[in-house]
């Protein structure tokens, strides 16, 4: 298996006994330390991005969210009129 050369760090500052338990932890799963609190972080990471970038719903509520995209776009005389007017940026 290739090594992969890493050229990123990461310093942390922590407690004694915050190093003491994740050395403990590490061993538990047989890994360093580094590859513990990296493999950690990462699955927290993926958790938190999933948990704000992707939803579940039971398949009949689904069936309805997905017909209600699936209807064409109902005109807004509001929204046309915003989207003609000049912009804050653009003057």
């Amino acid at each position: 298996m290739p090594v992969i050369q890493k050229d990123t760090r990461i310093d942390l500052r922590i407690e004694n006994s915050q190093k003491d338990f994740l050395v403990y932890a590490a061993g538990l799963k047989n890994m360093k330390l580094s590859a513990f609190v990296l493999t950690s972080a990462i699955k927290e990471a993926e958790d938190l991005v999933a948990s704000k970038t992707r939803f579940a719903l039971p398949e009949a509520q689904w069936k309805v969210f997905s017909a209600a995209l699936d209807r064409p776009a109902r005109e807004n005389a509001k929204l046309k009129k915003l989207f003609k007017a000049a912009d804050i940026f653009h003057g």
